[in-house]
């Protein structure tokens, strides 16, 4: 009706190419409620995450994946990208 689009929030980390925790952290995202949080791939170590859910949830929700996926000390293995 207003004739504009929303960009729906992004989160983007530098996380290690390492399938495993890819793998681990692409689950524990598909387990959260809704909604769903969508996980990008861009080069090789950069994992870009999108959803609907207003940006500070987004980054929660991602943080506690981050917990699943790599353990408490998750911020020693990922870098937010700016």
């Amino acid at each position: 009706m207003f004739g504009y689009a929303c960009r729906m929030p992004t989160f983007a980390l530098a996380v290690p190419d390492d399938p495993d925790l890819l793998g681990r952290l692409a689950t524990a995202l598909q387990v959260q409620s809704d909604p769903p949080i969508s996980l990008t791939r861009s080069g090789e170590t950069v994992v870009t995450f999108e959803s609907i859910t207003p940006p500070l949830m987004l980054r929660s929700r991602v943080v506690q994946a981050l917990e699943v996926a790599a353990g408490p000390d998750w911020h020693s293995v990922v870098r937010e990208i700016a």
